[in-house]
């Protein structure tokens, strides 16, 4: 019996693909075999990062599940997912820059690396990651970090910040510590952190612009639905982090 191509609910729409396109390499002039359908690489690391499952579970329809698992891990190794990415966000509107992090539970699948699984750190809930975001002023992500799940949200502040152009810096309390403070205030940006309640002097902020950072907690929402990025399942940061540079490139390409 014949068999019928399954087309998935998440497969890249025609628009999109014309806009990501142009930025895959197609392989020209290099040894080895063809790449490929690029379209249909993509849509089986979607299918992949969509559904958390194995890469042993992607359907045929794809191709090899083997063949797509070694090129995307490439790609990775070359940096292309992060340069995609950079492709579509570089003209955020950086008026309100937003910061926060989540955790992110490490799947039972997502240990035993060699060397030791890497930014995995034991917390009260467990071994988790924790992805830190900056988001701009219409809650599209700029930059994230991961690290493991028991560093605490202030440590990655400022590195989130830098080489930004700031004006008003918003974040919660846990990002209430004198360096980020001082530095949001070098940069003639104005900082919106409530302050910690044991603050001996409780610093004033605008606590009406404070309301907007609901949209870094938009961002983490959309990205969770994503179960690859709501569960860690691979063993590796560097899988992990192109999984996001992905999902960045997805969020720009909509709207760019």
């Amino acid at each position: 019996m014949d068999t019928v191509k399954a087309y998935q609910r998440h497969d890249i729409t025609d628009e999109l693909w014309c806009k990501i396109a142009p930025f895959f390499p197609n392989g020209t002039g290099k040894r080895g075999c063809p790449a490929g359908d690029n379209r249909r690489f993509f849509n089986a690391v979607a299918w992949i990062m969509r559904s958390g499952a194995p890469w042993r579970d992607l359907p045929p329809d794809y191709g090899n599940w083997n063949s797509i698992f070694v090129r995307f891990r490439r790609l990775a190794k070359a940096g292309f997912w992060e340069k995609l990415a950079s492709n579509f966000s570089d003209c955020p509107d950086l008026e309100w820059v937003m910061l926060d992090a989540s955790y992110i539970k490490v799947h039972q699948h997502g240990m035993g690396a060699p060397g030791g699984t890497g930014d995995a750190g034991r917390t009260k809930g467990g071994i988790n990651t924790k992805i830190h975001v900056a988001v701009d002023s219409h809650g599209m992500p700029i930059r994230f970090l991961i690290t493991a799940g028991n560093q605490a949200d202030c440590t990655q502040g400022i590195p989130l910040l830098e080489n930004l152009v700031l004006q008003y810096v918003l974040a919660d309390k846990g990002y209430d510590s004198d360096a980020i403070v001082e530095y949001v205030l070098s940069q003639n940006a104005i900082p919106v952190i409530p302050p910690r309640s044991n603050r001996k002097v409780q610093r004033d902020y605008d606590k009406y612009l404070y309301k907007l950072r609901h949209l870094v907690e938009n961002c983490f929402q959309k990205a969770k639905r994503w179960r690859g990025l709501a569960t860690r399942y691979v063993k590796t940061t560097l899988s992990f982090s192109s999984y996001f540079h992905i999902f960045n490139t997805l969020m720009w390409a909509k709207v760019v």
